[in-house]
């Protein structure tokens, strides 16, 4: 993964069906291959890659680093209630800011799907849940 972001969230809370759900009722284009999902829209002039891979993931070293990422922040305690997470893999950083649009709607459907908190380690922000 070149560079991504993570939706941290308890164990059991989501999986992969949900967040296919999700990301379709945010009119998103989606599939599946295995334990991976690609979900985005089809490229526009200007904005060729808007496709992002999402793979689930946890266990201890999950709770470990969301721990480590929830520390001395508001999230803290919430944080160490988390177990899973969804990465998304994101193959060109500045090309998905520059159309930062179907990031954001990846991130916010799983953030809904979960309930989780959002990490961006390009710039150590940790968002809450959208809606609590």
């Amino acid at each position: 993964m070149a560079d991504g972001c993570m939706v941290f969230f308890r164990a059991g809370a989501c999986d992969l069906d949900a967040a296919a759900k999700a990301f379709a009722g945010y009119g998103l284009t989606v599939t599946r291959r295995g334990d991976e999902l690609t979900a985005g829209r089809p490229a526009i002039p200007g904005f060729p890659n808007r496709w992002f891979r999402v793979r689930l993931a946890a266990g201890p070293h999950v709770a470990a680093e969301a721990t480590e990422i929830g520390e001395g922040t508001p999230h803290e305690a919430a944080m160490r209630e988390c177990a899973a997470r969804f990465e998304i893999s994101i193959d060109d950083l500045d090309a998905a800011l520059d159309e930062i649009n179907t990031l954001m709607e990846v991130q916010g459907a799983l953030q809904d799907a979960s309930q989780g908190f959002l990490f961006l380690p390009w710039n150590g922000s940790l968002s809450k849940p959208w809606r609590e």
